[in-house]
């Protein structure tokens, strides 16, 4: 292991090698549109459109939950992890629709929500359309994967989000969003080059006993993701949360030598703030590029090269592998369902 990390750099790394085609497979999926308006068909005139999912696609329904805030009105959207779903335990309301989002089309508890006790019909947003959950369902947007050399999850995450956000726009005609959409793939080749700027502009970086992340609306979903990511390239335990969360609770156990990312969008008054209580408490903070080039809806997506660029460097410090985790087989033994 310690060879690994000798011999490579985060620019090197399977993991970066996937983010630098993130651009063409959102190009592949906005121009196939692949089921977006049967989708948003089946879900524009649904009382409430419940997403659910798991991890990475959990924190997808999170980011169209955000995104359901600003903007134009539409269906009331709640986000659930898969586990609430599953078996029963998630209580259903007349003209619910069910949005299932997983880019293998296999995870467990979705698929025992989708055989047991969900509203029909039922949508997804899947990579995988002959997947358990892809047949499962009356309707399902496909996005495009074209490579998935470490086993972290980049093009599917931004592909989960890109589809959920098109069909959005079609469920409640935004024409804004459909704009930024068609401009995105461009944005994302930007924030893949300002990542890249940005590492080498930063000095050494230890890595972290503990670290927190932060965003404002939509860039929660990214603060989510970007702690999930430190969590499983680089091993680092990390609380995701809000901004003003970040100003006022998770600073609490700031200290030196722990880390703090925050998510810049456009026109955030709260960010700065929350930055300078979590340095006062001793914390490295660093701001993350990319989501501040856009309309803050998008801004999970063009934060993930940043994400992702220091989740490896960090792994690599730590003498983690980054491309091929530890807990891989531990995952699949849990997520995966039977087809």
């Amino acid at each position: 292991m310690a060879w690994y990390c000798r011999s490579m750099t985060w620019i090197e790394t399977r993991l970066w090698q996937d983010v630098r085609e993130i651009p063409s497979a959102l190009r592949t999926t906005l121009a196939e549109r692949d089921g977006f308006e049967e989708v948003a068909d089946l879900l524009r005139n649904a009382r409430r459109i419940v997403t659910t999912g798991n991890g990475a696609a959990y924190y997808v329904g999170l980011a169209l939950w955000l995104a359901s805030l600003d903007g134009r009105d539409g269906p009331i959207v709640e986000a659930v992890p898969g586990g609430l779903v599953a078996n029963g335990r998630f209580r259903w309301r007349s003209g619910d629709r069910l949005l299932a989002i997983s880019s293998s089309g296999e995870f467990r508890d979705v698929i025992e929500a989708l055989a047991g006790d969900a509203p029909r019909p039922a949508a997804a947003v899947t990579a995988t359309a002959d997947s358990t959950i892809g047949r499962g369902v009356e309707a399902r947007a496909l996005q495009t994967v074209l490579a998935q050399r470490a086993i972290t999850h980049t093009q599917a995450f931004c592909g989960g989000v890109t589809v959920a956000l098109a069909v959005w726009a079609e469920v409640t005609d935004d024409d804004a969003l459909r704009a930024e959409l068609a401009a995105l793939p461009s944005l994302v080749e930007r924030a893949i080059g300002d990542a890249e700027a940005w590492m080498r502009s930063l000095g050494p970086i230890v890595a972290p006993p503990v670290a927190v992340t932060f965003g404002s609306g939509p860039a929660w979903a990214g603060a989510l993701e970007a702690a999930l990511f430190l969590k499983e390239v680089a091993g680092i335990p990390t609380e995701g949360c809000e901004t003003r969360e970040g100003a006022t609770t998770a600073m609490f156990a700031c200290a030196p030598g722990h880390l703090v990312l925050s998510l810049a969008t456009r026109d955030d008054p709260l960010l700065d703030e929350a930055e300078r209580l979590c340095a006062a408490r001793g914390a490295t903070v660093l701001r993350l590029p990319g989501g501040e080039l856009a309309d803050r809806r998008l801004a999970p997506v063009l934060a993930l090269p940043a994400i992702t660029a220091i989740s490896a460097h960090l792994a690599l410090a730590a003498g983690l592998d980054p491309d091929k985790p530890d807990w891989e087989a531990a995952y699949y033994a849990t997520a995966r369902g039977t087809r």
